[in-house]
């Protein structure tokens, strides 16, 4: 039980903070007077470093989700499986919001709205591979009696008994 508590805690800290950042950035660019006038070279350079790095944390996102989900539901212990998996989360959305965050710097510094749109993708991504109950039991291969062990009367089984 202390696993689904440490997923659920690493993928809001991830998600709701990345979202915050985002809309705080949004609110910078759009209401602020202040701004950054940087030169036309550190500007591009800027959008060049942030493209590169939404398009490969994305990337890497979906090839770490594409490996180690079938390497954790071949895992025959279920408290192994929910270590792996806390791990797994933790580590995505902890390094997500970290990019996030330093897309949103980027953004601000080189006054660049493309980075924006960069940056939502992300968090789409984030939003995408949001681990809640039913989501783990498919990436997991939790049977019904687990997940009733795991989350009582909160799961609800799909089978009619």
């Amino acid at each position: 039980m202390n696993h689904i508590k440490q997923i659920r805690r690493a993928s809001r800290i991830g998600l709701w903070g990345s979202v915050a950042v985002t809309l705080l950035t949004v609110l910078f660019l759009y209401l602020s007077p202040y701004r950054f006038y940087p030169s036309a070279h550190t500007a591009r350079w800027m959008l060049i470093a942030g493209a590169v790095l939404a398009v490969l944390s994305v990337s890497m996102t979906l090839l770490s989700v594409r490996r180690q989900v079938p390497r954790l539901r071949q895992t025959e212990d279920l408290d192994a499986k929910l270590k792996g998996y806390a791990a797994y989360v933790r580590e995505t959305y902890i390094n997500m919001l970290l990019v996030v965050v330093l897309l949103c710097v980027f953004t601000v510094l080189s006054a660049r709205n493309v980075l924006l749109m960069l940056t939502l993708v992300t968090v789409l991504v984030l939003f995408l591979n949001f681990p809640n109950m039913y989501r783990i039991k498919v990436d997991l291969g939790l049977d019904d009696d687990q997940m009733h062990a795991l989350f009582g009367d909160q799961y609800i089984s799909g089978n009619a008994q």
